[in-house]
């Protein structure tokens, strides 16, 4: 039997006026300070940044059941100190709030620090059925009231959902509760087949490994590919050899497979020929790479072959036909298909802006 869902109060709304967040309760209104009147600011290659600061401000919800790895995750790909090696580092500034200190002792700023962020990030939580406060539901709605880019990682997502944020949109959750996500959030468009899904400015994130690919996946949206990788190899899984995703690969039991795709990215690929390769059945293979990575088998290759066009993109002079065939889509309408499907622009555009961050980051 499912837990009865926990009924949060629709009495709290927001509206803005002359550069406030007026927050209505039952016993009148409180000011909150946002940033309104302010229109984000994104130059090519950088973080969108508002209220006149020079660092993008992440709030990093910390629950009392988060998981601690999802908050390392975002501590080690955004933190200024954790890139310190790269030219990425000090370009965002990460706030934990909640309402107590966590497990790790870390002093947690307010809530209200959403309010003002530029990206507010869900990490998971071990009980994502369990009841939320008012509070926290409220800071979540105020934050995607003013604009913020919000995120959540897995589990997390359900916080989202119970803020309103996912309502009519598409998104994924940790494949373990999507039975229940359904059943509580009807409006939203569930796609447990894939890594990450992007929204607008709301993204969510499926499995456990997924955290760290959305990560990497924002930031490649804010400062390109070629910068991201970066920061996935320095701070992601150092220890091991290769580039940042092929590293974590190697805690997974379809490495072998995944290495495989990875150096036949450009050839046509079918599930048979997979299969055969993996010496495993057609069914095997699905379901032990649905395990393993929380997506599908082509809906991880497309994703591969879009980061890789993207660094061809970011680092070469190769015309779009070629990097298209290059990476295994074949044609240059399949690229431009998947890659607006999945970065939500052309390649051109893609190029001019990360090419001109690039050269601009030389001369600096």
């Amino acid at each position: 039997m499912a837990t009865p869902m926990q009924v949060y109060p629709t009495y709290t709304t927001f509206a803005t006026d002359r550069g406030r967040l007026w927050r209505a309760t039952p016993h009148g209104q409180r000011a909150v300070v946002m940033r309104t009147g302010t229109t984000p600011v994104r130059g090519a290659g950088r973080p969108a940044l508002s209220r006149g600061r020079y660092r993008h401000v992440i709030a990093l919800v910390v629950p009392a059941d988060a998981v601690s790895l999802d908050i390392a995750v975002v501590r080690q790909v955004f933190d200024p100190r954790a890139v310190a090696e790269s030219d990425v580092a000090g370009q965002y500034e990460v706030l934990l709030c909640g309402e107590q200190s966590n497990t790790d002792g870390d002093e947690l700023a307010p809530l209200e620090t959403m309010v003002t962020a530029d990206t507010v990030i869900v990490p998971g939580v071990e009980n994502p059925l369990a009841p939320r406060s008012t509070a926290l539901i409220d800071a979540l709605r105020g934050a995607y009231a003013t604009g913020a880019r919000m995120v959540g990682f897995g589990s997390g997502v359900f916080l989202l959902g119970y803020a309103g944020v996912l309502d009519g949109r598409r998104a994924t959750t940790h494949w373990k509760y999507a039975r229940e996500f359904r059943d509580r959030f009807p409006s939203v468009r569930v796609d447990t087949e894939i890594s990450y899904v992007d929204d607008d400015r709301v993204h969510t994130g499926g499995g456990v490994l997924s955290g760290v690919d959305l990560a990497l996946h924002l930031l490649a949206m804010d400062v390109g590919q070629a910068r991201a990788e970066a920061v996935g190899r320095a701070v992601i899984a150092a220890p091991w050899r290769g580039d940042a995703r092929a590293r974590r690969d190697d805690r997974e039991p379809m490495a072998p497979v995944m290495a495989w795709l990875r150096e036949h990215l450009h050839e046509p690929l079918s599930l048979a020929k997979v299969a055969e390769q993996s010496y495993i059945s057609e069914r095997s293979l699905v379901r032990k790479f649905r395990a393993a990575t929380g997506t599908t088998i082509f809906d991880w290759v497309n994703r591969e072959r879009i980061d890789r066009a993207k660094l061809l993109l970011e680092t070469t002079d190769h015309p779009v036909a070629e990097i298209a065939a290059m990476v295994g889509f074949g044609s240059p309408e399949t690229l431009r298909r998947n890659f607006q499907r999945h970065v939500g622009t052309t390649a051109r555009s893609y190029r001019h802006k990360f090419r001109h961050a690039a050269a601009r980051a030389e001369r600096d």
